[in-house]
């Protein structure tokens, strides 16, 4: 879509909109098919769960939307290549990049608060972090005040307990009471009981139907990031057909970024899910699933304000 938008501006069409109908019918046109690379495997069928509503509901509506969190974490393979690709045959891929990240996200149900300040867990204890003088400098010089590290880079009880305490204290100094929606992952018990924070955990294989961030904003999230990532891949590309191969590394390269490179592209990609995105998916997901039935039997769905 991007090149032939360059195309059209190059040739002078006007109006031109590379649009996903446009991009379809040019793939029929040129027998050419979106490809995948790599399976997923399906959800579980919520109606087969036995699950207390009653329960989920009632701790609910005990709060205003503005004080109704979520919180969960997502692995991020910041320098993996995409897993479709247009082409007229199926297509091998690249060796997978293992490169990842962490990363905790944060939001409340009308989506006017969501942490800035992202929760992140890498391999690194210091990510490719360079003063002027070529000294190695923490994350946090770097703004990254919620930057983990581990082997594995995985989220632990240790982590999640900093963080909690951290937003506990923050809910207490806003003298505000909340509810904090987790899922069941073994990590998320720790061993520290929160006096603003009241916690409630989803049921067992629930997270994909209830859970909001698992619901289609953290997809918003990454589709943000690999926009960037795209973007600069592009600009690769570009450099390889202007005949400045040699100076930049070979064409399998075109994903790789550096880790501080991902945090700070993480943090913008955050701040571009809007607040309307955050809603819509708070009441397709937990909102949804505690609905409210009138006197004739059709269902109403509860939206917050």
């Amino acid at each position: 879509k991007t090149k032939a938008t360059i195309f059209a501006e190059r040739i002078g069409v006007k109006d031109f909109n590379a649009s996903q109908g446009w991009m379809e019918k040019f793939g029929k046109r040129h027998c050419i098919k979106m490809n995948r690379i790599h399976g997923e495997a399906g959800s579980t069928d919520i109606e087969s769960l036995q699950i207390d509503k009653a329960a989920i509901k009632e701790k609910i509506e005990g709060y205003s939307a503005r004080d109704i969190y979520n919180f969960d974490e997502t692995a991020l393979f910041y320098a993996a290549p995409p897993r479709t690709t247009i082409s007229h045959q199926k297509f091998s891929g690249w060796k997978d990049n293992k490169k990842r990240l962490t990363v905790g996200l944060l939001c409340n149900a009308d989506g006017t608060d969501k942490w800035s300040d992202v929760l992140m867990i890498g391999h690194a204890r210091r990510p490719n972090c360079f003063n002027k003088n070529n000294k190695k400098q923490e994350a946090s010089d770097h703004g990254f005040s919620m930057y983990h590290y581990n082997s594995n880079a995985w989220m632990t009880r240790s982590i999640f307990h900093v963080f909690l305490r951290r937003f506990d204290h923050v809910m207490k100094a806003q003298k505000r009471k909340v509810l904090l929606i987790l899922d069941n992952f073994s990590g998320h018990i720790v061993d520290y009981t929160p006096t603003n924070v009241e916690l409630l955990f989803l049921p067992p294989n629930t997270t994909s139907h209830l859970q909001p961030l698992d619901g289609g904003i953290i997809r918003a999230f990454k589709a943000y990031f690999k926009r960037k990532q795209y973007a600069k891949a592009y600009q690769y590309i570009g450099m390889i057909q202007n005949g400045n191969q040699d100076k930049i590394g070979p064409i399998d390269k075109i994903f790789e970024i550096d880790q501080l490179w991902a945090m700070k592209w993480i943090r913008e990609a955050w701040e571009s899910v809007s607040a309307k995105t955050i809603e819509n998916c708070w009441n397709a997901t937990i909102f949804r699933f505690i609905e409210d039935e009138d006197s004739e039997g059709s269902s109403k769905i509860i939206y917050w304000s």
